[in-house]
């Protein structure tokens, strides 16, 4: 099923009834001196780091083309075991997606932004059998899928800039696009995440573990959720009430990492000379009494007293009100289910966790990323919610789940490979079709799931249309951190702390961010891919109005319409910025020879598709109206407040 599509004069004609109301209520307050002397817009100008193409883009691990036919195969069977399902049902599947479609939902999945004009041009004049798998295999390996996986992995892992007010977690940032760019296996980089120990610019894999800084069983049911699908947080506090978890197996999971600590104490180099913070504070003093550790002297040092490590004196208890046996006796770690793998059994307890946790015999741990990848290239879980499997959890193809699941271990957890696979599928590049998540029946899959961009994706996909360098400032990475902010904590001066903190206001804190971001921004607006954006954005940026949440909850954004996403589109300062001198469109307008060829250029640059018959007749009578140049705008303006425009077809 298609999205259904706006015609763009009743946009028009809504845009000029809003603006005649503004008007006629603006003219009752203060009338105008007189007549505008142009309606044309007179532009803002765009920065010039975002007019040219960028000069360097970090190297990204390619798919293997030497495997292209197993990838054939495996999608085959995967289209089998979807259309049996569907045949039992008594459904058909849709028909295949012509190549306007295809182009469109590829790029959006693989590197979340719509294509370009030259782009989907290029895609619907090719020919050949395997154009499509090209285009595939070419997106993969490109920087585009680091950034969009990134954020995908940033809903779920939570991921902000200061998980806590002196924990400063952009090298944790820079290590997940890493790990993407190299196309790490993912149960290396888990496992990673759950061992690691360090500052966080020493090791910036310990930036998960920062994450729960401070809420050690939060900590805990967190993990199992991401990474097992399994919620067990209720059994923290009692016996589960809708699964099998007792609060004693919550306790005995939760055992394995107890003994991490997150900050330094009076056990570890930096309290050799006693409290560090105490020792600064006093010293101070002495030199002046008005100079206290506060601000970014303060963040600083207690920036350096953040280090993952293990204490092994530290036992986890029964609660006090421990209702199914004694309370407050010590608990002996135990795993879930299974076993501990046997290399790992005399290792600290912690890396126990991890390896039972990343182990190819613990089922769970493959299933629920296989099924978190379906959903996300095909719109719906095989089991929903994704992040609650239970064994009596209604599954719409268990046949499937289990191959997908055997396939990612064969994979050895290769994410990219296995993303490769589900695209490549025939149930992939069919029409797309409408389907409520919240219903009660099954998806069957006749294609993949209609469904809205996420707010990055619409975000990334403005900039695609506007500016030819998304990547002109970038958040810092962990040597900048190293060479600036680090310190001995145990020996360090007042002096050499002042000077880092002189540094970290200069190059490393909110506003010196910021201030670089600034350089790309317009109208307040800062043009960069969202995954190089701050993280929490503010309440009323673009991407939050569009669902991301303030990664508080795992995956927490919204794709619900809401009013201020309306006025946004219809007032913001995108239009604008489309328009302006050095944009990729108007850069590929002004080649236009035609009003024709200007709306055709219009519609393959903003929708992915030339235009209808209709929307031709009504795109050029609004162009040749009047002001040409007005009629443009006007054009563009309706197409990006289409919901076609928002959705992913």
């Amino acid at each position: 099923m298609n999205i259904p599509r706006t015609p763009a004069i009743l946009l028009i004609v809504w845009a000029v009834f809003v603006c005649g109301i503004v008007d006629s209520a603006w003219a009752q307050k203060k009338p105008p001196k007189k007549k505008l002397p142009s309606q044309q817009f007179k532009g803002f100008g765009l920065p010039e780091g975002v007019k040219t193409l960028p000069e360097e883009i970090p190297d990204v691990s390619s798919v293997s083309i030497q495997a292209r036919e197993y990838v054939r195969d495996a999608a085959a069977k995967i289209d089998y075991l979807v259309g049996t399902q569907l045949a039992k049902a008594g459904l058909h599947p849709n028909a295949m997606a012509d190549d306007y479609t295809l182009v469109r939902r590829i790029f959006l999945d693989t590197v979340g932004s719509i294509p370009t004009l030259g782009q989907t041009i290029a895609f619907a004049n090719q020919s050949g059998s395997e154009k499509t798998e090209v285009l595939i295999d070419e997106l993969l390996s490109s920087y585009g899928y680091v950034s969009h996986m990134y954020n995908y992995w940033a809903a779920i892992l939570r991921v902000v800039d200061r998980p806590d007010n002196n924990i400063l977690g952009y090298p944790y940032r820079d290590w997940l696009k890493e790990q993407l760019c190299e196309n790490r296996p993912y149960d290396k980089w888990v496992y990673e995440m759950l061992t690691a120990e360090g500052k966080i610019w020493e090791n910036p894999a310990v930036g998960y573990t920062l994450r729960d800084t401070g809420m050690e069983l939060v900590h805990v049911d967190n993990t199992v959720r991401v990474f097992l699908g399994t919620q067990i947080g209720c059994a923290q506090c009692h016996d589960h009430p809708f699964d099998k978890w007792t609060q004693q197996e919550f306790y005995e999971l939760a055992a394995f990492t107890h003994s991490t600590i997150t900050r330094d104490n009076n056990n570890s180099p930096a309290f050799a000379n006693g409290n560090p913070i105490n020792r600064l504070r006093e010293e101070l003093k002495k030199g002046d009494e008005k100079n206290t550790l506060t601000g970014s002297k303060q963040r600083v040092a207690l920036a350096n007293l953040f280090r993952v490590s293990d204490d092994s004196r530290r036992k986890l208890k029964l609660p006090h009100d421990f209702k199914y046996g004694t309370p407050n006796q010590l608990v002996k770690a135990k795993v879930l289910w299974g076993e501990i793998p046997e290399a790992a059994k005399d290792l600290l307890p912690r890396y126990q966790f991890a390896a039972w946790l990343t182990s190819p015999e613990n089922e769970l741990f493959a299933k629920t990323l296989a099924n978190r990848l379906w959903k996300k290239v095909m719109g719906v879980g095989l089991i929903e919610p994704v992040d609650d499997l239970r064994e009596d959890s209604p599954c719409q193809n268990s046949e499937l789940l289990e191959f997908l699941t055997a396939e990612l271990i064969r994979l050895e957890f290769n994410q990219k490979e296995f993303l490769r696979m589900l695209m490549y599928t025939k149930t992939y590049q069919r029409k797309s079709s409408d389907f409520d998540p919240s219903a009660a029946e099954f998806f069957y899959f006749p294609g993949p799931r209609l469904r809205r961009m996420t707010a990055e994706q619409l975000w990334d996909s403005i900039l695609a249309i506007s500016i030819y360098n998304p990547y002109a400032v970038s958040i810092p990475g962990p040597e900048i951190f190293k060479n600036n902010v680090e310190l001995d904590m145990a020996m360090v001066t007042t002096q050499q702390l002042e000077q880092a903190a002189a540094k970290f206001d200069a190059e490393l804190s909110p506003s010196a961010i910021n201030k670089q971001l600034n350089t790309v921004a317009y109208r307040r607006q800062m043009l960069v891919r969202a995954s190089e954006l701050p993280s929490p954005l503010p309440a009323d940026h673009f991407i939050r109005q569009f669902g991301q949440c303030d990664r508080e909850t795992i995956e927490g954004d919204s794709l619900d319409p809401t009013v201020p996403q309306v006025l946004t589109m219809f007032n913001g300062p995108f239009t604008h910025m489309i328009l302006e001198k050095g944009s990729v469109i108007h850069d590929s307008l002004l080649r236009a020879r035609t009003p024709k060829e200007a709306l055709d250029i219009m519609f393959l640059s903003v929708l992915n598709r030339p235009p209808s018959n209709r929307d031709e007749d009504v795109g050029l009578h609004e162009i040749r109206r009047g002001d040409v140049a007005m009629g443009y705008g006007n054009v563009l303006w309706a197409l990006l407040n289409t919901r076609e425009f928002i959705f992913v077809r």
